[in-house]
């Protein structure tokens, strides 16, 4: 062993001793040592805690994270927009993402709502204990958001669980964030499923009227015969099922409206043998389509309501953007469902329309139309295959400056260079399934609204006829994350035993230790 190496040993020897000799040697150093020491760890996690220091998120799908994709849409925020977080824990995840948001957007900021903190917004959101809420608000508008359904999903192509609660909270602030609301005008006048207005809260499209709401959507009632014609400020006709036929005059407004690049949703329900819709048809001509009284059964027993074939789940298309994330996330329930006709394929060509199917049957449905007779006799001579429910249809008016304008296109654009016009609808042979009504086979306490994605279907359809840009998909794969875990108020106590008293008793054992050893002594 060198001399350096003999220096070093005793030097570390007599350091080791030195302090041995003034901390052992004197109980009243050493019981200054240990509360020096309690009182450093003490201090150093009180410090701490008062510190903001930001949230580490090590799931792999960066779930608690702010994404990049939000925080620039956020970027076009100009106004005001507050959020209310009512029976919702401080420590709970959602209030971290809530922080980021009004980190990414000085515009935006949040309050912990609760009856004692201020019982106004309370009893003006009609809230109640037991159902975590988050309120979006913006001047008179707002979005309520049930926490407990609408921040999570669930994928029936991967079985996945998905975290949907930045991609509702973004949507609901951008929607909010939006000054010109899209005009949605719903027809009256035919026995139409009705929206709920300030006028009347008795409809068939309640739920519906909610939603469309909350998603910052201008919606009415419209009487064409009263009107004459389509307002100028109209993004979506809506026809939802109507019992009887249009007036001449109101075809005819209906097709100005189209021949202007205007849009459509139109629904039809199943109705008597001797009712027909001669006028309402000539509106349909001009997409080249129609619908065909009568039901659907479905036979496939993996896509039907156990014995009620006539109640079923359609086949979702999961390339269109109405309609992706339904057939990925959830399932729609139909009832009685009529099919849709189209025009041969060269007949659609010279009408310069497309189409698109968003929700068909399996190959081995049948579809009634006999209803003069017993169920057995009917299916024997039903039409058996697949049926198209419902599809997007689009007609271009004016293709570009060397096509000939319409009268509309012209005085919308006088020195006749006309953009590529074009004229949408989304038909489907059943309105029934996002109205406000109960189907037993499915649900006796809650409307088929209600149930699935149904009313968000109509929802879809509506954004996506008025042109709202503002709508983002951002999902979260939750399959193998570590959730952070929220402790309880008892979790927490042992949580704080552990973490104080461990260190305590470990110290005092070695002085009961050290004492007893010099005893010995």
């Amino acid at each position: 062993m060198s001399e350096q190496e003999k220096t070093e040993i005793k030097f570390s020897e007599k350091f080791s001793l030195k302090m041995r000799k003034i901390f052992i040697s004197s109980r009243w150093l050493t019981l200054l040592l240990v509360l020096v020491l309690i009182g450093a760890f003490v201090g150093l996690n009180v410090w701490i805690n008062t510190l903001e220091l930001p949230e580490i998120d090590v799931t792999a799908n960066k779930i608690y994270t702010l994404s990049e994709t939000s925080k620039k849409a956020l970027e076009s925020i100009d106004q005001d927009i507050k959020l209310y977080l009512f029976g919702i824990e401080e420590d709970n995840s959602v209030v971290g993402l809530v922080k980021q948001y009004c980190e990414a957007n000085d515009k935006i900021s949040y309050e912990m709502l609760s009856s004692e903190s201020n019982l106004e917004k309370v009893q003006e959101f009609e809230l109640e204990d037991g159902y975590p809420i988050v309120v979006v608000e913006s001047g008179n508008s707002k979005k309520i958001i049930d926490a407990r359904s609408e921040f999570t999903s669930y994928d029936y192509t991967t079985y996945a669980q998905i975290d949907t609660t930045e991609q509702t909270l973004t949507n609901s602030i951008l929607s909010l964030g939006t000054e010109n609301k899209p005009k949605v005008y719903f027809v009256q006048g035919h026995e139409e499923f009705a929206i709920s207005t300030e006028e009347s809260m008795q409809a068939e499209l309640g739920v519906l009227s909610t939603y469309l709401k909350n998603e910052a959507f201008d919606i009415s009632n419209i009487n064409l015969i009263t009107t004459g014609s389509v307002p100028d400020d109209c993004n979506v006709l809506a026809i939802i099922s109507p019992a009887t036929d249009f007036l001449e005059n109101e075809a005819n407004a209906v097709i100005d409206y189209i021949g202007k690049g205007g849009n459509l949703f139109v629904t039809q329900d199943v109705v008597s043998q001797s009712t027909t819709f001669p006028n309402l048809q000539k509106i349909l001509d001009v997409y080249g389509v129609s619908f065909e009284n009568g039901y659907i059964f479905e036979t496939n027993s993996n896509y039907m309501a156990a014995n009620y074939p006539y109640v079923f789940i359609p086949q979702i298309s999961s390339t269109n953007e109405i309609t992706a994330d339904i057939a990925t996330d959830s399932r729609i329930w139909l009832a009685y469902s009529q099919k849709l006709n189209f025009k041969s394929d060269e007949e659609l060509q010279n009408l310069k329309v497309t189409k698109e199917e968003l929700l068909g049957t399996t190959d081995n449905a049948m579809f009634i139309t006999d209803f003069s007779t017993n169920l057995a006799n009917a299916t024997s001579t039903a039409q058996t295959g697949h049926f198209t429910v419902s599809a997007l249809m689009t007609k271009t008016i004016a293709e570009g400056s060397e096509e000939q304008a319409t009268e509309g296109a012209e005085e919308a654009n006088p020195e006749g260079k006309v953009d590529k016009i074009e004229s949408k609808m989304v038909i489907a042979g059943n309105g029934r399934f996002f109205a406000d009504y109960i189907v037993e086979e499915l649900d006796r306490n809650y409307p088929i609204s209600y149930i699935e994605s149904n009313k968000d279907f109509a929802i879809n359809s509506i954004a996506y006829l008025s042109e709202k840009e503002n709508t983002l998909t951002i999902r979260k794969d939750m399959s193998g994350t570590s959730y952070v875990f929220t402790a309880t108020e008892n979790q927490n106590r042992v949580v704080l035993a552990i973490i104080f008293t461990i260190p305590i008793v470990i110290i005092l054992v070695g002085i009961f230790v050290w004492r007893h050893r010099k005893k010995r002594k």
